[in-house]
């Protein structure tokens, strides 16, 4: 058993899609946890089907899944978590999946920063790998350009497998055209 002084490793991130950048940092965590688990938040897990949410709860899980199985990375435990327009119920909702009071999170988003500060959880701002981000993996394909060389292997069969390529063109689409047209 852990030390009272350990702080359980928590990732938070939509994950929309996993890229190379959040399974670097997952490796990272693993690491730092050993034998312990560390554990991953996948935000907005009501979300999908939209430009900036296009995967369910479970799409995302699976391609968590099979991308730390790929790495042999078993230490993990995934949990979902439901947007609030509350802070502090949000922030409260993760303590109560977690059970512990002795949490790290690692996050790059300056709101779910902000929501562990207010409760006194230690945040650290994890490191960004090559420069990548969802949402930029999420433009390249609308653009038709080059993406899956920005995400794990397993992801993007995966992503190939469900249309999930296809879907993120769709879902940009619909987005654009539900835009008020300007008046000229």
């Amino acid at each position: 058993m852990a030390p009272a002084t350990y702080k359980l490793p928590v990732f938070v991130g939509r994950f929309q899609p996993l890229h190379r950048g959040h399974l670097e940092v997952m490796k990272e965590l693993s690491g730092i946890s050993g034998k312990d688990r560390f554990m991953i938040i996948i935000g907005s897990m009501q979300e999908s089907s939209t430009k900036d949410n296009p995967f369910t709860f479970s799409e995302r899980r699976e391609m968590i899944e099979k991308a730390l199985k790929a790495e042999g990375i078993k230490n993990f435990k995934i949990f979902g978590v439901r947007d609030f327009n509350d802070d502090l119920l949000w922030t409260k909702n993760v303590m109560e999946l977690l059970g512990s009071g002795y949490i790290e999170a690692y996050t790059r988003n300056n709101w779910t920063r902000s929501c562990f500060r207010k409760i006194g959880v230690a945040v650290k701002w994890n490191q960004t790998y090559y420069g990548i981000s969802s949402t930029k993996i999420r433009s390249r394909i609308r653009k038709g350009l080059e993406w899956k060389s920005l995400v794990p292997l397993e992801v993007s069969r995966y992503l190939q497998k469900i249309g999930g390529d296809e879907r993120i063109r769709i879902t940009g689409n619909l987005e654009l055209k539900k835009r008020p047209l300007k008046k000229i």
